[in-house]
Parts: structure tokens; sequence; C-alpha cells
């Protein structure tokens, strides 16, 4: 089974991933074979170099997650299934209602969400009034709440 191998530097919360250095490598797939965390076995110690994989046979890129010496010269890598990158064009194409929105900078404090914190502090203020309201300075009531 052919498997290219990249680079990725890109966070692995981003939808295109940064991924450079192409390199064909085949390899042999272990009894069954899960397509979202498969195990591939190569004889050849160039695999250890890479990050990132893309197996065109599934049509699904994948993060490397482990790497293990099976016997001399022959390695199982482990892959994990990156969902964002194997169907981007699919997440872009989407409609969505954005119901919250990050924190950072790229954030809109103007959107409502729900989210915004604001203080609540709650006090109570008791004037006593002998002689009720028809004597005295006058007094404006408000209430929130």
């Amino acid at each position: 089974m052919e498997v290219l191998f990249y680079y990725n530097t890109s966070d692995d919360r981003c939808i295109n991933k940064n991924i450079t250095g192409e390199t064909s490598f085949v390899g042999e797939l272990r009894d069954e074979v899960d397509m979202v965390n498969p195990v591939i076995r190569f004889d050849r110690q160039e695999v250890l170099r890479f990050n990132y994989a893309y197996i065109p046979e599934f049509q699904r890129y994948y993060s490397v997650s482990d790497r293990n010496c099976f016997r001399d010269g022959l390695w199982d890598i482990s892959l994990a299934i990156d969902v964002l990158m194997s169907f981007r064009g699919d997440i872009w194409q989407l409609y969505a209602v954005v119901d919250k929105q990050t924190d950072d900078d790229k954030g809109d404090e103007y959107i409502d969400d729900n989210s915004l914190v604001t203080d609540n502090i709650m006090f109570t203020t008791v004037y006593d009034f002998p002689s009720g309201f028809n004597e005295g300075p006058e007094f404006i009531l408000i209430t929130a709440g």
C-alpha cells in the first residue's frame, strides 16, 4: 500500500494544514486495518522522520501517532485520522450558524453569543422613613431586576 508522508507545521485545529516534503513509501497492512487508526509496517527507517501522512487508497490524511520497532529494520507506524484535513472540502462548503465565538483577538465583541459575563453585584439599601414620604426631601425609587 502506498503512503505519502509529509512534514506538518500547522496546529491540529487548522483545517488547511501546511504540509511539505512529500515522500512516497510502500508499506504493508497488519491483519485487519482500521481506517480511523491504521497501523502500517514499513521496511525503511526514513519513515520515522515524518509526522503526517496521506493514504490515497483511503483518501484520508493522518497524523503519525506512534512509531514502534517490530524487529531489526521493520517499523510499525500508527496513524490517527485528521478529519479536518480529510474532509476540508465538505467543511468549507457548509453553511453554519455560529453559536459561540473564540475569546482571542479574532472574536467580535459586538456579537452577542450569551457568553460575555459582566459584573453582577447584588446590593440592597434600606432607608427608614418614620414619617412616610410626605415630609422631607424628594426621593426617586429605581428598581431593576
